[in-house]
């Protein structure tokens, strides 16, 4: 029997998250731990972390018991939450240390540059972007805005959710307040600019790749303003991808797969690559609201099976359906 642990948050109740499916699944076959991401911590020469033993009572909206702290000493760890943004860094550092002796997906260095939109942006070809700019001057960015026209998109180059995404042009009085809230008064935060890309009015498609294909896509359509994220409101429909867009992800995801990237949602608004998320992409719970279909059985078959070039022979058993 394998060990398994899943690095997550703690919070006061369990929610419908992509830990609490996968951890149900992987308990068939598995032994299956909770690990806090933001416990993680070093005891002389090892890894450690608060754990919960996985328990068949696990459900959304129970609520979650206290853990105890033990070495993280599994056979695979899977990243699905970066916990606190303040203690990023050394956290990165130990999972970095931790993937020295086990296997950790998504990739450490995955998870660190591909979340990245300042590695996408300079990678054109394999990710294409809209025009990119980013700096911790809310100067120079607010002259690049007036300068070169046109609407544009700022952003924190490292956020998610929809959160602190404005949408600006030349003309707007607020530009400068804009660009230095997200600068900073000590001008130590970075902003990044995009320039706005009309295709974005038909709507976003999310496409959830796992093990190296495609596992399925929807459409997100703004509502409220320019954000197409579902935690801001956005609405949600079924969609198909187009040729030209299939082939793209169907190549995208063996090219994420060599880079360590083992489950992935991406955000198209084609021909543009908007997002990747690469720590715990959202989308299994959406495509079974609009589709009836609960997918994390072949999520977890795609990474199960991509793992077994590692040496990896994981198992779950799948789920009856009445």
């Amino acid at each position: 029997m394998s060990r398994i642990a899943l690095l997550t948050k703690t919070t006061p109740r369990f929610d419908d998250d992509n830990y609490l499916r996968f951890g149900r699944l992987l308990s068939t076959s598995n032994e299956v731990s909770l690990v806090n991401f933001d416990s993680l911590q070093l005891r002389n020469n090892q890894i450690w972390g608060q754990q919960l033993s996985w328990q068949d009572y696990f459900q959304p909206g129970g609520e979650m018991p206290m853990s105890d702290v033990g070495p993280i000493e599994h056979d695979l760890v899977w990243t699905l939450s970066l916990g606190d943004r303040s203690s990023f860094l050394d956290k990165y550092q130990l999972l970095y240390a931790l993937s020295k002796q086990t296997t950790v997906i998504n990739s450490p260095s995955a998870i660190m540059h591909l979340k990245s939109k300042y590695y996408l942006a300079t990678r054109p070809d394999q990710f294409p972007q809209p025009e990119t700019h980013a700096s911790s001057s809310a100067n120079a960015l607010s002259q690049l805005i007036r300068h070169k026209g046109g609407k544009w998109i700022v952003k924190p180059p490292a956020g998610s959710l929809g959160r602190d995404v404005f949408l600006v042009s030349p003309r707007d009085t607020n530009l400068n307040a804009i660009l230095e809230h997200m600068c900073g008064t000590d001008k130590t935060r970075y902003a990044m600019i995009q320039r706005y890309v009309p295709e974005i009015e038909a709507g976003e498609k999310r496409v959830l790749l796992a093990g190296g294909r495609i596992i399925g896509q929807y459409r997100r359509l703004s509502t409220i303003d320019h954000r197409t994220n579902v935690s801001q409101g956005a609405s949600i429909e079924n969609c198909e991808l187009t040729v030209e867009e299939r082939n793209y992800c169907s190549q995208l995801a063996e090219e994420l797969l060599d880079e360590g990237v083992y489950f992935s949602g991406i955000d198209l608004a084609w021909p543009w690559l908007i997002e990747t998320n690469v720590v715990n992409p959202g989308g299994i719970i959406t495509l079974q609201t609009l589709t009836g279909q609960d997918r994390t059985e072949d999520v977890l078959s795609a990474i199960l099976e991509s793992l077994k070039p590692k040496g990896l022979r994981l198992s779950f058993k799948a789920e009856t359906v009445l």
